[in-house]
């Protein structure tokens, strides 16, 4: 992954520029990082597939308790708790559904 010094004309740019370019951007915490994406050409393994089970059911989770306000500012002391592991209520929230559901704790 390679970080990009923004211009004005790929600010705001995120995903990918079209269906068959392998050329994907994003944006993190304020900085623009482009990567080449290998798509597989393999079936998912059932592991892949249940930890693919376990991230969007963590996100949903995360997401549930970034609508509620309570909530929310429960995880935002979390993650300033957490000394630089979390940079975000939501990151914090995230990580402890996912792992909660993997088995780690």
């Amino acid at each position: 992954m390679a970080k990009i010094e923004t211009i004005s004309l790929i600010e705001g740019i995120r995903g990918k520029l079209d269906r068959s370019e392998n050329l994907v951007f994003s944006k993190r915490f304020g900085e623009t990082y482009a990567w080449e994406m290998t798509p597989s050409t393999k079936a998912p393994t059932a592991a892949q597939l249940a930890a693919q089970e376990r991230f969007a059911t963590a996100a949903t989770q995360a997401a549930t308790d970034m609508a509620d306000p309570e909530k929310k500012a429960e995880w935002k002391e979390v993650a300033i708790a957490s000394d630089g592991k979390y940079k975000t209520a939501r990151g914090a929230a995230f990580a402890s559904y996912y792992n909660k559901a993997s088995g780690i704790e």
